[in-house]
């Protein structure tokens, strides 16, 4: 009996730890200890715009305002090649390297200064 007694024991002990339910007038709450709760975050990790905007940092793991760096990408090199196609004067074909609307926008992270992504020109 004594056995018996222990195991029923040792059962409401392994289920009570991995299960507990609190009860109230109006409340019933179970929590379960096997599960981690994650919070989900609302911030985006691939940037959206061209424009500087909130991202969420995966060395760093907090969200940050990027900072924007400018490339010249394969958009750029298209344009480039465009211009020169038509017989357009060489000025012309140099415009793509100085105006930053013709570039990708790299988004940087401004603490740690990864790559958080890049919002290509032309292309995406």
């Amino acid at each position: 009996m004594n056995e018996n007694n222990l195991d029923t024991q040792h059962q409401q002990t392994k289920s009570a730890q991995s299960q507990r339910t609190i009860k109230s007038d109006h409340i019933e709450l179970q929590v379960n200890a096997n599960y981690l709760i994650t919070e989900e975050n609302s911030f985006s990790k691939v940037p959206q715009t061209r424009k500087s905007e909130q991202l969420f940092c995966q060395k760093c793991n907090i969200p940050v305002v990027s900072d924007i760096f400018y490339e010249m990408g394969k958009g750029s090199y298209v344009i480039i090649f465009i211009l020169l196609a038509l017989i357009i004067t060489a000025f012309f074909t140099f415009i793509p390297c100085m105006l930053n609307r013709c570039k990708d926008a790299q988004h940087r992270c401004p603490k740690c200064t990864k790559l958080l992504g890049t919002k290509q020109f032309l292309y995406g």
